[in-house]
């Protein structure tokens, strides 16, 4: 498997007005191709072929794998700006090349471009400019560099703020239907303690929305309390059921596993209200760090299809 990291290149091929067909084989040759290669980053550097309706299919499977994308706008041909537009649809990492800064639209202008000579005495300009911009893009992959970048970014971070009050809010009903049920908790040791039949009843329904949809990612000792609490709510109300329909005969026992469960049912709800309060002011504040995922392991076959 070949482990490099592809850079793919568009650019006119045939005569242009600023260069004639050898001088563009020439940039990429000696230009476009060492900048990249010689950057020592890892890259393998491929040119867009002469295309025909055929070959529409492979560029753009290549536009959409390439690590990096450098487009030369020279000219403004519009092969290369109908490809650029399909490449800034698709990811970010991609670098605009021009010999004539007019060439490029001024809406892009404000992102990674790099102006070049097409004679020797630039090529060495162009390919610092180049691997400094590669070195930039290591370190920060994701950062917006097209106009669809930043409008996706803009209406990822809306919908990312819309989710956030959403779960705040779940949060918050999770801490009130706890708090209910420590106070019913508590009800009911009272009744029990007068010989009264207890009459309370406990909820669950935001405990298992947090089980069943994980809508914010807890560590596995508070899921495993919200786990435990969600089963003593049912053994709860399973008790108070027996004792109410007489489905058992020794109705007696009933009270008596009540009042020795109590303690240990108030005490982990209320550890529970705790860690769920805290979970709950630190993603308000955007302070909270969820627990990181698992690895997956996978068969040597499958690995190779997920890193494809």
């Amino acid at each position: 498997m070949n482990n490099k990291k592809k850079c793919f290149v568009i650019m006119p091929i045939s005569k242009s007005k600023s260069c004639s067909r050898d001088e563009w084989a020439g940039i990429f040759d000696h230009m476009i191709k060492p900048a990249v290669t010689g950057s020592k980053l890892g890259f393998d550097c491929e040119q867009a072929k002469p295309r025909t309706g055929a070959l529409i299919k492979d560029i753009l499977e290549k536009l959409n794998r390439a690590d990096v994308v450098i487009a030369d706008l020279t000219d403004k041909n519009p092969n290369v700006f109908y490809e650029l537009g399909i490449r800034h649809t698709l990811k970010n990492r991609t670098i605009l090349i021009t010999q004539n800064i007019n060439h490029v639209p001024s809406d892009l202008r404000s992102y990674w471009v790099v102006t070049y000579k097409k004679d020797l005495t630039g090529a060495s300009e162009f390919k610092k400019g180049v691997r400094e911009i590669l070195r930039e893009m290591q370190k920060d992959p994701d950062k917006p560099d097209s106009p669809v970048a930043d409008f996706l970014e803009n209406r990822n971070i809306s919908i990312i703020s819309t989710e956030k009050s959403a779960n705040v809010r779940k949060l918050t009903a999770l801490i009130s239907e706890i708090s209910f049920n420590i106070n019913e908790i508590k009800n009911t040791a009272k009744q029990l303690a007068q010989s009264l039949p207890p009459t309370s009843r406990l909820q669950n329904t935001c405990i298992k929305l947090i089980l069943s949809t994980r809508y914010i990612n807890m560590t596995a000792n508070v899921l495993n309390d919200i786990s435990l609490c969600d089963r003593m709510v049912d053994w709860f109300n399973q008790q108070l059921v027996f004792a109410h329909q007489s489905l058992i005969m020794d109705l007696d026992e009933i009270p008596k596993r009540l009042a020795t469960a109590i303690q240990p049912i108030e005490d982990k709800f209320t550890s529970l209200l705790g860690s769920v309060v805290i979970i709950r002011i630190d993603f308000a504040n955007d302070n909270y760090q969820e627990p990181k995922e698992q690895g997956i392991i996978l068969s040597t076959p499958e690995l190779e299809k997920y890193l494809q």
